[in-house]
């Protein structure tokens, strides 16, 4: 199985090198696109000099975001490349984890994507084991995320998505789930894009696992703020707005009208929480909030145009 990878990097000159190195040190090695977002610190004149007889640039003039960079990358790799694993500039994979990645979906033809095990730089802590829904508010929850391995973290088991730090898919079962000739949704621009993906996939039909056998590790925290508390709160009100608003998309689009009956009260009240504490800390993000409206708006009339499952149906 022939493997591309597409690596996004926007200002990440700084982890653009381990990133690259671990993935040319792979066996066998993937057929490598570096999609730049309009970087203004030197990414893209850095992975032209340093890599590129072996790893193909796409320079963009604007920043199109997670989503974007994944789609253009994806459009630039050879087509007899049969799987993709899309990443984060600060991610460096293992040397036998990409193989473990197409090795699984060589021995499962009914598998649409992996989902690795990723771990912080120490070593000790999970950062990612696939990615499942919380039970009541919906929310993306990270498999392990910031604890220590425990067995059950250890077992391959179907997920509903792959960390977009690191997903491998099989490019045939992209082709399948894509809308208007894209596979990633552009419209997230960044943050729940691979959840949504995942929920999509599986909702056609295509099943995820989580491979804890194929390890990398991932720094997180791109685009947040030094300090405690959560992410969310520590990124641009921009970017905060997007996450509650990618999320709204999302389930839209593939919550069954039932499972939303039984979660309405909870969903309102997490939501509507979640608001009033992000407007109190920066008040700006209500107007990033409001900018997106349209969108929402929009989403909600093509409702129905996406096929839904249970959520009991689903990992």
């Amino acid at each position: 199985m022939k493997l591309g990878a597409v690596v996004v990097s926007f200002n990440s000159r700084n982890d653009l090198p381990a990133c690259l190195e671990a993935l040319l040190a792979s066996r066998p090695r993937p057929e490598i696109v570096v999609v730049d977002n309009a970087s203004v610190d030197g990414s893209a004149g850095l992975v032209q000099e340093r890599f590129g007889r072996d790893v193909r640039l796409i320079a963009l003039a604007q920043n199109t975001g997670f989503a974007g960079g994944c789609n253009r990358g994806l459009d630039a790799l050879p087509p007899d490349v049969e799987a993709v694993a899309f990443m984060n500039p600060d991610v460096t994979v293992a040397p036998d984890c990409l193989a473990q990645c197409t090795g699984k979906l060589e021995e499962h033809s009914e598998l649409a994507g992996i989902a690795p095990r990723l771990m912080r730089p120490d070593g000790v802590l999970v950062d990612s084991v696939g990615q499942v829904l919380r039970h009541w508010n919906l929310e993306v929850r990270d498999r392990g995320y910031g604890r220590p391995l425990d067995a059950a973290l250890l077992q391959e088991t179907p997920v509903l998505a792959a960390c977009g730090a690191l997903a491998v898919y099989r490019r045939r079962a992209l082709n399948r789930v894509a809308t208007d000739s894209r596979v990633w949704a552009e419209e997230f621009f960044c943050f729940w894009e691979d959840l949504e993906l995942g929920w999509r996939l599986n909702a056609a039909g295509f099943p995820i696992v989580a491979l804890p056998d194929a390890v990398a590790t991932h720094l997180r925290g791109g685009g947040a703020a030094a300090g405690r508390g959560p992410l969310r709160w520590r990124r641009p009100p921009e970017l905060e707005a997007l996450i509650i608003t990618n999320r709204w998309i999302t389930l839209i689009r593939h919550l069954h009208p039932l499972d939303l009956a039984v979660r309405a009260p909870v969903l309102l009240a997490w939501d509507v929480g979640m608001i009033i504490l992000g407007a109190i800390r920066r008040p700006r993000l209500l107007r990033h909030l409001i900018r997106r409206g349209p969108l929402l708006r929009s989403e909600w009339r093509r409702r129905r145009t996406w096929p839904k499952k249970r959520l009991r149906e689903l990992p």
